[in-house]
């Protein structure tokens, strides 16, 4: 601060000596325009007296030359200032040779060439003005680095500071912080810091740690229940789902026991696919209630998510083009891997494009765009141009057997496999829906080296 103060100081002391320069140089100026003001009144009103007084000034202006001359020097060069000399010089002899025909009166007054030189001189006074005015700001202008220069070196000290602080509070805090987000996406990973200071914030931490560890319990505990509660909402669905095909059986096969002697081999076979059609409907039902209820962890491989949903799109992509839907596909080939099951993912793509599909019964288009997500996470969108969902649905899309579709169309078990699939996954879905505009839905899955790291 001693150094800054005394640059300071000397700066200023600098540009006060520019000042009073200045103010020199405005002096020439006006002694130059008084010169020209009685220039003018003797050689356009031939007012005698004025040409004394322009002499006067012409010699103020004179010795002002010789006093500033370093200083005219220094600010427009050596060059400019000898030639303002030969101006000046010419001046002082054209106005000698003025006063002599005045004073004979043998000869009129050279009007051209005084107006000629006394013209340059007002010029090179403007200009030097003009220069060392440049120059003043400029020097204004570095002044202004001093002040910022402090600004810096208490910067410099507020940065070792924090560095200090963020050390010991807000790198610890940090990790609080981030593990409060994963817990808001349903990750209850406990924080992994060490430290022997047993200060507070250890203890934060500590606690922090053992409410993870409940939460992820209770969790568990919790989507259980939610599960049970949800029996209520979808019992009729099940009851209805289920109904049908069995009754078909039941129908099929009393059909056989009657005809069964009377018909060709052909009719038989047709009725006996009937009942298998039939029955695998209603397998197809209650193995998406059990994956569905399924409570162990997959068992993860490291997998490329363009491979799943290239894979995906192979399945249906016969659907897509009898649909009349357009497909749009932005993947980039540098993303890292993820950890998960490829049928289980495959489940969750198609799952998503058939629903996309079923809203867009006059065509559409499908996107799908792959990208970076939040930090750790693979983000991938896939927006359809359907109907949309209505906003009094969007917080049931995900329950068990809810569904907005006709009966006979849909279980209700698509989306809540989508949801228990992702989560077990490690990741989470968000979904934005609007009427007559389309949906997307935003699945987040892990990188697998962060798995990997958190896991270790």
């Amino acid at each position: 601060m001693g150094v800054l103060t005394g640059l300071y100081y000397e700066n200023t002391m600098n540009l006060r000596g520019k000042l009073v320069t200045m103010e020199n140089f405005d002096d020439l100026l006006n002694d130059i325009l008084e010169l020209r003001r009685y220039e003018k009144n003797y050689t356009y009103y031939h007012d005698t007296p004025s040409l004394d007084e322009n002499v006067f000034y012409f010699f103020k202006i004179e010795d002002a030359c010789k006093r500033l001359d370093t200083d005219i020097t220094r600010v427009v060069g050596k060059k400019k200032s000898m030639a303002f000399k030969k101006d000046l010089a010419d001046y002082k002899h054209v106005l000698g040779q003025n006063v002599l025909r005045v004073k004979t009166g043998h000869a009129s007054i050279n009007i051209e060439k005084i107006r000629e030189k006394g013209k340059a001189l007002v010029d090179f006074a403007q200009n030097l003005i003009q220069i060392k005015r440049r120059r003043i700001q400029q020097a204004l202008g570095r002044s202004l680095i001093i002040p910022f220069a402090s600004l810096a070196a208490f910067i410099i000290l507020i940065a070792v500071v924090f560095q200090l602080v963020n050390r010991g509070i807000l790198k610890p805090l940090s990790l609080v912080e981030r593990a409060t987000e994963e817990v808001a996406k349903d990750t209850f990973t406990p924080i992994s810091y060490q430290t022997e200071k047993g200060d507070e914030i250890s203890h934060l931490i500590a606690a922090f740690n053992k409410m993870a560890q409940e939460l992820e319990s209770r969790q568990e505990q919790l989507l259980q229940s939610r599960k049970l509660a949800s029996i209520g909402t979808f019992t009729s669905g099940i009851a209805h789902e289920l109904n049908n095909p069995l009754n078909n059986i039941s129908l099929t096969a009393e059909t056989l026991q009657i005809v069964c002697a009377d018909i060709a081999n052909e009719e038989v076979d047709e009725l006996l696919q009937d009942v298998l059609i039939q029955a695998d409907r209603a397998s197809q039902v209650v193995k998406n209630l059990l994956e569905f209820s399924r409570t162990e962890k997959p068992f993860l491989r490291t997998l490329a998510i363009s491979e799943v949903i290239d894979r995906t799109l192979k399945l249906i992509q016969n659907q897509i083009m009898i649909a009349g839907i357009e497909l749009k596909k932005e993947i980039p080939s540098n993303l890292p891997s993820i950890k998960g099951t490829r049928q289980d993912l495959e489940q969750v793509f198609m799952n998503i494009l058939a629903n996309g599909m079923q809203a867009m019964p006059n065509g559409g288009w499908l996107a799908i765009r792959v990208g970076m997500g939040p930090d750790g996470y693979i983000r991938t969108d896939i927006s359809d141009s359907g109907s949309g969902i209505r906003p009094s649905d969007m917080e049931h899309i995900f329950d068990p057997f809810f569904t907005t579709k006709e009966v006979g169309r849909g279980t209700g078990l698509g989306l809540s496999l989508v949801y228990a699939i992702v989560k077990n996954h490690g990741g989470y879905i968000e979904v934005k829906s609007e009427l007559q505009k389309g949906t997307t839905f935003s699945i987040y899955l892990p990188i697998a080296e962060d798995e990997e790291q958190r896991r270790i």
